[in-house]
């Protein structure tokens, strides 16, 4: 079955994220918009942000705006410095990838960014892209 879902965004989509039933996705943008989007009835859901918080609702977790990431975020630092982010499947680490060639590993959620972090450098500059790898995906 195909579906055609109008995305709403107003610039490039930087993170896609599915629920484990793939009714429900969720994206995140350049400009910084968390929208949800109910891919039966292939349209956006306004009340998202309230009633798809659960974290065991979604199979990734790959939006790296959301209240379970934002710590992730260094103080006085802005939003473009983390580039990435993922959680490995039972939800017990997050990992950021950031512009100063840096992966960090948090213990899940990461809700204040004085949590404490495994910080792995050796890269020349951007870390674009983190994932957990689980060998049971297909």
């Amino acid at each position: 079955m195909y579906w055609a879902i109008t995305f709403v965004h107003s610039s490039a989509i930087l993170g896609i994220d599915w629920t484990r039933d793939s009714k429900y996705m969720r994206a995140v943008d350049q400009a910084y918009a968390k929208i949800f989007y109910d891919v039966e009835n292939t349209c956006s859901l306004n009340d998202g942000m309230q009633t798809m918080v659960d974290p065991t609702l979604w199979h990734t977790s790959t939006c790296k705006l959301g209240w379970d990431v934002n710590g992730v975020f260094m103080s006085g630092a802005d939003g473009t410095d983390i580039n990435a982010v993922d959680a490995n499947e039972n939800r017990t680490l997050m990992v950021a990838g950031d512009d100063f060639g840096s992966m960090c590993v948090y213990k899940y959620p990461v809700v204040k960014n004085i949590q404490p972090c495994r910080r792995m450098t050796g890269h020349a500059e951007h870390v674009p892209r983190v994932r957990f790898y689980n060998s049971d995906k297909n």
